[in-house]
């Protein structure tokens, strides 16, 4: 029967015999080839994190171990090279790249990227094409370190403007239609027109168009016409009238608004008017006398006769020519024509109660010129001409239906 706690420490002791043995071995192994083996174990190794490289000595095996023993952790969006299975050997060269946020603001539209560039301009280019020759809130050399970065980017847009006659191309990086017209040095004002507006986002292949709008103020000067004004005197005999106030035109001055669109007039409007002159109006003073008639015994007929040696301006004068023409109004006519004045004489060769040119007061049967006729055969030679031609022989005709 063995003795508790005897067999253990003998146990124990031959252990550590055997222990201190096999350590002796190793030392003595290690004495005789010691410095071959050690370096076969150790290996010098470059370790490259975001662009800063170490050089250490290590036992380890694969490349993650490596990494686990510098206490260098990577995610899965992060990039190792070799890859962490990798067996290190002396010299090798292990590549750590950590994924950063890249948040870009393109054209007003937010993204984020996770990127392992360590420059702004090598994500860009890893990201695509599409941001060739963009404009960036910060240069494309500027690092990304670990928080990330945020960047403005305008993209190249291809668009044409349409303005004073020509068509300007653009392909620039550009965000809105006032972008456009700074960078083609279009310069417009708060009357022109833009289509699309000035605040719309651009994309390739826009049409911007831009009518040139010019107002204008501008004065225009009215005639303002008068009327005539008859009164009744008994001052003057019957028949006979005399202006008494000449009239005189007035004038209206009127300010317009007139809107140009590309040089084409398109509106125009009324903003205000004044009188500058009030217009007078004329005053035709007609006589209401009557004259007294003197009748000579058993002559009258005789005497009356005698004057178809003038012309026969007596014996017709004020004669009757029937059909309806003696009953208008023959006084309204010659006050139009002439004011009523038997002398007249228009510079233009008209003359009379009722302006007849010389051609045509002969053509009726008048003799010499009319004002050297009495007013009655003036009448009567006019009512011969308006039973041959009618009213429109005057431009004051229609008074006769007055």
């Amino acid at each position: 029967m063995s003795v508790p706690g005897k067999h253990d420490h003998r146990s124990t002791v031959h252990k550590k015999v055997l222990i201190g043995a096999v350590g002796i071995g190793v030392v003595g192994a290690l004495g005789i080839g010691g410095t071959t083996a050690y370096a076969s174990l150790d290996k010098s190794v470059t370790v490259s994190v975001d662009g800063k490289a170490r050089n250490l000595h290590t036992f380890d095996s694969t490349v993650g171990d490596v990494l686990a023993s510098q206490k260098i952790k990577v995610g899965p969006r992060d990039v190792v090279a070799p890859a962490r299975t990798a067996r290190v050997t002396d010299g090798t060269r292990i590549a750590v790249r950590y994924a950063k946020p890249l948040t870009l603001n393109v054209d007003g539209s937010k993204q984020t990227h996770w990127v392992t560039a360590m420059s702004l301009g090598e994500a860009l280019n890893n990201l695509g094409g599409r941001f060739d020759g963009a404009r960036t809130s910060a240069s494309r050399s500027v690092g990304i370190a670990r928080k990330g970065l945020t960047v403005d980017i305008l993209t190249r847009k291809s668009v044409v403007i349409s303005h004073d006659g020509k068509k300007t191309p653009l392909d620039e990086p550009l965000r809105t239609v006032s972008d456009a017209l700074a960078k083609a040095q279009v310069k417009v004002d708060a009357d022109d027109r833009v289509k699309p507006s000035l605040s719309t986002e651009v994309k390739d292949g826009t049409a911007i168009t831009v009518n040139r709008v010019d107002v204008r103020k501008s004065t225009r000067k009215v005639v303002l016409s008068y009327d005539t004004i008859h009164r009744k005197t008994a001052s003057l005999y019957k028949g006979h009238s005399k202006v008494d106030r000449v009239g005189r035109r007035g004038e209206k001055a009127q300010i317009f608004r007139t809107t140009y669109v590309d040089g084409k007039k398109v509106k125009s409007q009324l903003l205000s008017q004044k009188i500058v002159r009030q217009p007078v109006d004329k005053i035709v003073l007609d006589g209401i006398k009557v004259r007294k008639t003197s009748t000579s015994s058993g002559g009258g007929s005789s005497s009356g006769g005698g004057g178809s040696s003038s012309g026969g301006g007596s014996s017709s004068g004020g004669g009757n020519v029937g059909g309806g023409v003696d009953s208008l109004n023959w006084a309204a006519l010659a006050q139009c024509e002439s004011s009523g004045n038997p002398r007249a004489v228009n510079p233009s060769g008209y003359y009379g109660l009722y302006q007849f040119s010389l051609s045509t007061w002969h053509s009726v049967g008048g003799s010499g010129n009319p004002i050297d006729n009495s007013s009655a055969e003036q009448t009567y030679r006019a009512k011969l001409l308006y039973k041959r031609d009618g009213a429109g022989q005057w431009s004051c005709g229609s008074h006769l239906y007055d």
